[in-house]
């Protein structure tokens, strides 16, 4: 029997080669059902000579109801929204091997089994829905709602569909299933007139979750929860996020979206992930400046970028910008900070300050271990130029007594082989550039053209 079958498959491939790359179908394909219907390609040719042009409407056709324009589409024709979706050209995008695409094989073989999409049947199944949903029984509505948004996809019952779906999941605490049919209708329906009522109901459901989490004193390994149902079963507080972002990308000038940044931000501040948390109060300081949790993200960004340094043999990038954050702080919120806020940023200053200074010692010391003088000088200087009545300036001054006739560079060993080689031309142009030390001035009257200084206290080059 097995040898039979699949000798006959062989020869349905070699009668028909694509065969052996599309799903079988076993009836009408979506193509040859639609195109005969009004607006559609086919009907068009048909009917196009016998189209009248009406001024300021478009063509009618004798016997159709409604005007089309000049190829074919309906302007104001009783033709439904998936006849002209079906009609338009086919994404071309199917990969290596576009027969083989599971998204198409699953659409062939759901209408070759008499599930594909049928406007009659799915409003059939809507209004079930609807009528189960007044006599309050969710849990059958949500498979009417999810087999109407199935059996007519891409249309507005769709969207109707699958809004009605997570309000029944919402209304039955089954908020991962809920979520995840709100998620879809965004992804699928961006426009959707639900907006507002979708996002706070993810804002609900990612509130819910992340109190949840945070609520409880110990959290087995990955979060796992085999017996729960309100909460996902799998990492609780990675779903909020998720939420979050998903209201913050589908509604980016909603009033929610600067309140799911900031939840965003606190969730990651509690966790001691700090990088993420900075990230997020920095996206909603300069993405949302007229939220109302500037105060709270200029505060809390400072501290997050304190906690994000590692120490001076790391990168002071957080250094620097908590620097320049503090001092915006104290200018933007003048008037609102508290005596105590005053005192904590004055204490904060100062820990940013020795933190700095510590930094730009251990850089020196570092370069002046492998010889590299120069470099040395230049971070003693910025130590003396930045802070010059700190202790660490005093220190700073010493070391650089010390150095004072020292090369400024290790000598190269086997100089003479090197210079045997010839010089990549971009650092040609640069090294030929003459640079005059800080405190060098040209004379007036000398004739002399400064072309660059010295590295500034930034660490810039300044040109002139």
């Amino acid at each position: 029997m097995l040898k039979n079958t699949l000798l006959a498959l062989f020869a349905l491939c070699l009668a028909s080669p694509a065969a052996a790359w599309e799903w079988p179908s076993f009836g009408a394909s979506t193509n040859e059902s639609q195109t005969e219907k009004v607006g559609g390609r086919e009907w068009w040719k048909k009917n196009k000579k016998k189209a009248e042009f009406v001024p300021g409407k478009g063509y009618q056709v004798p016997g159709v109801e409604g005007y089309f324009g000049g190829d074919g589409s309906p302007i104001d024709a009783a033709v439904d929204e998936r006849t002209i979706q079906l009609d338009r050209p086919a994404d071309i995008d199917g990969g290596l091997l576009p027969g083989l695409d599971p998204k198409k094989a699953y659409a062939n073989l759901r209408e070759a089994t008499g599930y594909g999409p049928d406007r009659e049947v799915a409003e059939g199944l809507f209004n079930e829905g609807v009528a189960l949903v007044e006599a309050k029984n969710y849990e059958t509505a949500a498979v009417k709602f999810e087999a109407a948004a199935n059996r007519w996809p891409d249309t507005d019952l769709a969207a109707k569909s699958l809004f009605n779906l997570g309000e029944c999941y919402y209304f039955q605490d089954k908020y991962k299933e809920a979520s995840d049919a709100y998620v879809s209708l965004l992804d699928k329906h961006p426009n959707t007139p639900k907006l507002d009522a979708t996002i706070e109901r993810l804002w609900s459901i990612a509130q819910y979750w992340e109190q949840n989490y945070f609520g409880e004193s110990w959290h087995a390994p990955l979060d796992y929860r085999p017996l729960a149902t309100t909460v996902p079963k799998l990492d609780t507080i990675g779903h909020a996020v998720r939420m979050y972002d998903a209201i913050r990308l589908n509604d980016p000038t909603g009033p929610r979206a600067d309140d799911a940044i900031m939840a965003t931000a606190g969730i990651h501040f509690r966790r001691l992930r700090y990088a993420d948390a900075d990230y997020h109060y920095t996206l909603l300081r300069q993405e949302y400046p007229r939220s109302d949790h500037q105060f709270e993200a200029h505060l809390l960004g400072l501290k997050a970028k304190m906690l994000r340094y590692r120490g001076p043999q790391y990168d002071g990038t957080a250094l620097r910008e908590a620097e320049r954050l503090e001092e915006l702080t104290r200018i933007n919120f003048s008037g609102r900070l508290s005596d105590e806020e005053r005192e904590r940023l004055t204490e904060m200053r100062a820990q940013i300050a020795r933190a700095i200074e510590e930094r730009d010692l251990q850089m020196a010391s570092y370069y002046e271990g492998t010889e590299h003088h120069g470099a040395a000088k230049y971070y003693l200087r910025r130590v003396i130029e930045e802070r010059p009545d700190s202790p660490a300036a005093e220190q700073a001054r010493e070391k650089l007594a010390e150095l004072e006739g020292l090369p400024e560079s290790p000598e190269v060993p086997m100089e003479w082989l090197v210079n045997m080689f010839p010089e990549n031309k971009r650092f040609e142009s640069i090294n030929s550039v003459e640079t005059i030390a800080p405190e060098a001035t040209a004379p007036p009257g000398s004739g002399q053209t400064m072309v660059a200084e010295g590295p500034n206290p930034e660490g810039k080059t300044t040109t002139r």
